[in-house]
């Protein structure tokens, strides 16, 4: 299990570091493919790539799910900074918390795949299905929402806090006694 990256400035956002997160989302989900494995079926993630955002620090643009991986929702509009502007988007702002273990997004997938223990699997359907992978270990989760029978899109991931601790693991129990 790795460690989050080291970041040159954890406190906004910049060239270097954004151009080495998407070095990473960019090799674990764009230039190779992601498959997320469950009862024996493989669907491929897709993270919309053609979508994108303008960078504003140069070089490419970004798809708009780099941009929302690495960020969380802010209430303080002047503390939002997410340089894509719909109505979904702009409402965010960069957390180096999500920036920094960006690589963690497949290793998690990967370990849930390979039987990692320590990976739990529960899944809610509201409308549309979203699949749940909790590291408990390092406090993680990744949330995978299917779109129609083949295919998946990679939602967002974050650290898991203690306040939102005992909320995963009921929602984990409750699947866990249904299934």
């Amino acid at each position: 299990m790795s460690l989050p990256l080291s970041l040159k400035n954890e406190s906004c956002l910049n060239k270097i570091d954004i151009e080495e997160l998407f070095k990473i989302f960019k090799n674990d989900f764009i230039s190779n493919q992601a498959i997320f494995t469950l009862d024996e079926i493989d669907y491929i993630i897709t993270v919309k790539e053609q979508v994108t955002c303008n960078c504003p620090y140069g070089g490419e643009d970004k798809p708009e799910r780099f941009w929302h991986i690495i960020s969380k929702k802010e209430l303080e509009q002047k503390k939002q900074n997410n340089p894509c502007r719909n109505d979904r988007e702009k409402s965010r702002a960069y957390c180096p918390a999500r920036a920094k273990r960006i690589h963690w997004i497949k290793e998690t997938i990967d370990g849930f795949i390979n039987g990692k223990e320590h990976i739990k699997y529960f899944m809610e359907d509201k409308g549309a299905i979203t699949h749940f992978l909790w590291d408990t270990k390092r406090f993680y989760i990744v949330l995978i929402k299917q779109l129609g029978r083949s295919g998946t899109l990679l939602v967002t991931a974050y650290p898991v806090y203690k306040n939102k601790y005992r909320d995963y693991r009921a929602r984990l129990r409750k699947y866990e006694k249904k299934s």
